[in-house]
């Protein structure tokens, strides 16, 4: 997808853990990803970097990507969005087709996530090393951004 294709609508997803777990459930078959490893993997990032809220709070205007120009979400262009915060570059290089064209879409940005982790960190199509491969997955070992 063309970073000029991204949208910055607000779908209303849920919040909370167990919508994530379900929101990682769908992002899993979507991708091929074998669940037993994506779920506790995706959520343990939904955790670690949005605390698993609302998607209209899940922007990062602080961090070194939040620059660009505003967006209509009312944000640059390049801040962290959605439960993984992707930014929107990435989000588009990575969209799985058929899925939102917004980051704020839980399911869209977690299947981008997965794309994103398997081109990046070699991270398998199971899955199995997700954690391995991610720290930021892994909810063993401390937080550290991906």
């Amino acid at each position: 997808m063309e970073l000029s294709e991204v949208e910055y609508d607000d779908p209303d997803d849920a919040s909370g853990k167990g919508a994530m777990r379900e929101y990682a459930r769908v992002a899993c078959g979507l991708t091929g990803m074998d669940p037993r490893y994506g779920i506790p993997a995706l959520v343990t990032i939904a955790r670690r970097e949005s605390s698993y809220n609302h998607p209209r709070w899940r922007v990062n205007t602080t961090d070194d990507n939040a620059w660009g120009p505003v967006m209509t979400d009312g944000h640059p262009r390049n801040c962290s969005r959605g439960a993984t915060q992707c930014i929107p570059p990435t989000f588009a290089a990575y969209h799985l087709d058929g899925t939102a064209r917004t980051p704020y879409d839980v399911v869209a940005c977690m299947s981008a996530t997965i794309g994103y982790v398997r081109d990046r960190y070699g991270v398998n199509t199971s899955g199995s090393n997700f954690a391995e491969r991610v720290q930021q997955a892994d909810p063993t070992r401390p937080p550290k951004g991906y």
